[in-house]
């Protein structure tokens, strides 16, 4: 059986077509060192100068190429040194990086991305011949600690675009690749009662995120969608052109943070901005710490845990994935309450949905209150009317027994089981009443 070539290019277009920016990111540059470390390593040939990245990427294609094809002839031999001389080259490969400057989790990361390079041919690494220092990972630093405070701060400094990137990006705790393509057809209904339910599918594990808008979130990004109806052209500068169709305002973008032109805004748009605002908040970073979009996801997942939420609930608002046998139980669960407490750590406005349940709460037992009492005077009215009607009825019937004894007395008193005997009774009862109490009333 004749062995076909193999062609490195079918794994950077699976990566490209199947991974998140990020990882597509960090699988590329990888390879790209591990490809001229390589040919310099093993044939003693340096990078070519000025290149272009196109012409570079062939370059690096075609080393790859021709390490899969070394790879496929090692793992046939029977030698077993020679089945794992790519493995000894790993471990070398690691070394030199880590003399160059690299990091822990650069290397690491660098070593994942030529480990499944290597698998997606079926020409595995083994794990075992592998040191676990090329493995390794330790915990970053370098990424900045936000705090509330910084947040209020920056939230000063901000315009009303500003303002609603950086309450949704505390909010929501996203990656910045799901977050830049979140579409304006996506945003939930924000006339309803915050926290508004606001769910994503990520990018990069394609989990449903079960995040929410706080409520002093809603009003800022309601009036930032208003404002994007009256963006200005960018080719007439207002003054009306065919790509505008002579409106002078941009066309509406899908997206909720479009750039200059049709697509989203970049991420490397959005770290500008989050530098600039930094600044402008008088925000201060040690020279080993960055400010970056994920500082907004650590922020609120720390603030999950300090608040008594739980990193499991925090994780299913972010859109991280939980382990199965708890998400068969928890999939179901309504965080609002658990997002409420967290909203409430992190607010930089002074708007809090906590304090709105129990405005409502007051406002509703004042109405029973008022009801309670129109009823209660209704009644007493009504109780009122009784008691005169009774006084009245009682008042009569002693006057009709007083003459009633009267004419029982004088021996008067006629047989008033009979027709003829009730019509006697009634007219002497009518002339001893006049005669007692005047009147014939």
């Amino acid at each position: 059986m004749v062995n076909c070539p193999m062609n490195s290019g079918s794994f950077l277009n699976y990566v490209d077509n199947a991974k998140s920016k990020n990882t597509v990111k960090s699988y590329r540059n990888g390879l790209k060192h591990f490809a001229l470390w390589y040919q310099y390593e093993r044939h003693g040939k340096e990078q070519p100068k000025r290149r272009s990245r196109r012409d570079l990427w062939k370059y690096i294609i075609a080393i790859l190429n021709s390490v899969l094809e070394e790879r496929r002839e090692q793992l046939g031999s029977d030698n077993p040194e020679q089945r794992r001389i790519m493995e000894r080259l790993i471990e070398q490969w690691h070394r030199h990086q880590t003399r160059d400057g690299a990091s822990v989790n650069s290397a690491r990361c660098r070593y994942v991305a030529v480990a499944q390079f290597f698998k997606f041919y079926d020409l595995d690494l083994k794990a075992s011949m592998i040191p676990s220092e090329v493995k390794k990972t330790v915990i970053s630093q370098t990424n900045y600690r936000l705090t509330v405070s910084d947040l209020k701060k920056m939230f000063q400094a901000a315009d009303l675009r500003g303002r609603a990137i950086l309450l949704m990006a505390k909010d929501l705790g996203l990656r910045i690749d799901d977050f830049s393509r979140i579409e304006v057809s996506q945003l939930p209904d924000l006339d309803a009662e915050p926290p508004v339910s606001f769910n994503v599918e990520t990018g990069k594990e394609h989990v449903w995120s079960q995040g929410f808008l706080s409520a002093e979130t809603v009003p800022v990004l309601r009036a930032y969608l208003e404002s994007l109806k009256d963006r200005q052209c960018s080719y007439c500068r207002g003054r009306g052109c065919r790509e505008c169709d002579g409106t002078g305002k941009k066309k509406q973008s899908p997206y909720l943070w479009p750039s200059n032109g049709d697509r989203p805004m970049t991420e490397n748009g959005f770290r500008r901005w989050l530098k600039d605002l930094a600044q402008r908040a008088g925000i201060k970073t040690s020279p080993n710490q960055r400010l970056t979009f994920q500082c907004f996801r650590k922020l609120l997942m720390r603030a999950g845990i300090e608040t008594g939420v739980g990193l499991t609930a925090v994780k299913m608002m972010v859109g991280k994935s939980v382990a199965q046998s708890d998400a068969t139980y928890i999939v179901q669960a309504d965080l609002r309450d658990a997002f409420k407490k967290v909203s409430k750590f992190l607010n930089v406005s002074g708007v809090e949905e906590a304090q709105k349940p129990l405005k409502d709460m007051i406002v509703q037992q004042e109405r029973e209150m008022a009801s309670l009492r129109k009823r209660m005077k209704m009644f007493l009215d009504k109780m009122k009317e009784q008691d005169d009607l009774t006084h009245d009825l009682k008042s009569n019937v002693d006057k009709l027994n007083l003459i009633v004894d009267k004419l029982a007395a004088s021996g008067g008193l006629p047989d008033w089981r009979t027709p003829d005997g009730a019509r006697k009774l009634v007219e002497q009862l009518k002339k001893n009443i006049v005669q007692d109490y005047g009147g014939e009333n």
